[in-house]
């Protein structure tokens, strides 16, 4: 049988997989022999992508980084979660204590078992993940000099050309030293996640961005044309500039499949949406004289702008052009010293 095309049959308005019986597997079973349950977990090649130790005993273990924030999803109210998941599995789970740091420990006597509780550990905090703001991302820093000129010069057309049709505040544009393309986001909530995501950056270096450029030999990208978030150009969130690059495509939209592989983000589309937000609701002015949003850690008031002028006269604005030479791995409301954010982690293109 296919297992990626099974026969199906419809019972009234249901569908079932139809599983076909090997007939010679009971024609061969001695009748007399006692009945044992099948092991759903012996060993297989799937629990090679985690390190499990024999133990004395003959206990097999495998211990694994969690950030301590996630640990009371992991236990659940009064330790349900984890009493089912340890039943489940028919493995212990061993979680650190209230207020430490600390792996977690999963112990069995099948590696299988072993394998698949952790596996179910691992999905339930990336799902808890992806509740969490984000507090990092991959970034390409947009500072050659034709781009920050062409863009101070749209900033400065839309505020001063502009004025009769609609009133907008500076606040609301992204500052010139912080512009870049955003590839992916992500929950990094410990120095371990930290240190890990900025490895698997390094590790992009070789296995992703190398052969694309083989192909490419160097990566540019045009910064042209204006699209909105939202329905409504009346009522927008977010303005942005679209970016034009095969090979920066190419590479974003395998980073993104290797940072969700290894459980750091989720993947939440197909391919990598390029652009340079230059307008964001967040960032306006938080009634104390600084910015909000992105550029200060502060969060500012989430109030939609009139767009509709903007595209119209600026629709098609040719923001320049750039060779990519840095990706960076950028810490979520901060200031590095040159003006664009902290990085955790770069490598050079």
């Amino acid at each position: 049988m296919d297992v990626m095309s099974p026969q199906l049959m419809w019972v009234g308005t249901r569908c079932y997989r139809v599983n076909h019986v090997s007939e010679q597997r009971y024609q061969t079973q001695d009748d007399n022999k006692p009945y044992i349950e099948e092991d759903l977990y012996e060993e297989d090649d799937r629990e090679l992508d985690y390190d499990i130790e024999m133990k004395e005993g003959g206990k097999l273990q495998t211990s694994f980084h969690v950030p301590s924030t996630f640990f009371a999803m992991i236990i659940g109210s009064k330790g349900t979660a984890r009493r089912r998941l340890e039943a489940e599995t028919k493995t212990q789970i061993i979680v650190p204590k209230q207020g430490t740091e600390g792996d977690i420990v999963v112990k069995g006597t099948s590696r299988k078992a072993v394998a698949a509780c952790r596996q179910r550990i691992e999905l339930i905090v990336l799902g808890a993940r992806t509740k969490q703001q984000f507090t990092h991302f991959l970034s390409v820093p947009l500072n050659s000099s034709e781009i920050k000129t062409n863009y101070s010069r749209f900033r400065e057309k839309v505020l001063t050309e502009l004025p009769s049709l609609f009133q907008l505040d500076e606040s609301l544009f992204q500052r010139v030293d912080k512009l870049h393309l955003t590839l992916c986001t992500m929950s990094l909530m410990d120095n371990e996640d930290r240190s890990h995501a900025a490895q698997l950056l390094q590790e992009c270096r070789e296995t992703i961005i190398e052969p694309i450029l083989a192909d490419f030999g160097a990566v540019e990208i045009r910064v042209r044309g204006l699209e909105y978030m939202n329905d409504d150009p009346h009522a927008v969130d977010v303005l942005y500039a679209n970016v034009e690059s095969e090979a920066l495509q190419q590479i974003a939209d395998q980073m993104m499949e290797y940072f969700v592989a290894n459980g750091l983000m989720q993947r939440k589309h197909d391919r990598v949406k390029l652009h340079v937000t230059l307008m964001n609701s967040l960032f306006r002015d938080s009634g104390d004289g600084s910015s909000g949003g992105e550029s200060d850690g502060k969060r500012g008031t989430r109030v939609t702008f009139d767009a509709t002028a903007i595209l119209r006269e600026f629709g098609h604005y040719n923001f320049g052009t750039q060779k990519v030479s840095e990706i960076h791995l950028s810490q979520r409301y901060s200031t590095a010293c040159d003006g664009f954010y902290e990085a955790t982690g770069m490598v050079k293109i």
